[in-house]
């Protein structure tokens, strides 16, 4: 059950990231009127793409959990902490780098991942 259900995460996420970005995300980020955020039209666009493509890339991620609790149930704490952990340090160095420091989510983004490091350090 757990494998169908991570084939079915998987396949939403292509279509969501995908169909979504060409059809819902591309078509506004070319709108004359795009409001301006964060100081750029640039920044508008990478704000609506990286939220639009963050929720593709956390459904991997969980696909990838899901997969873990089915093949070693009895790691599944430390492989959620490390999963989760590794996804908000990724999350934040690509907020970071892409929004050139602007887009403030990476201030939460790290201290999550180093709690979450630290959660499994704990249990270890």
């Amino acid at each position: 059950m757990l494998i169908t259900a991570a084939i079915l995460l998987v396949a939403v996420s292509l279509m969501h990231s995908v169909l979504g970005g060409i059809n819902l995300i591309n078509p506004i980020c070319r709108r004359a009127d795009l409001p301006i955020i964060l100081g750029s039209r640039r920044n508008t666009v990478l704000t609506l793409q990286f939220g639009w493509h963050f929720l593709s890339f956390f459904w991997v991620a969980l696909t990838a959990l899901l997969v873990l609790l089915h093949v070693r149930p009895d790691r599944f704490l430390e492989d959620f902490l490390t999963g989760g952990a590794g996804l908000f340090i990724a999350s934040a160095l690509i907020a970071l780098i892409a929004g050139r420091g602007r887009h403030l989510s990476w201030i939460f983004f790290f201290p999550i991942g180093g709690l979450l490091y630290a959660a499994l350090a704990g249990i270890g």
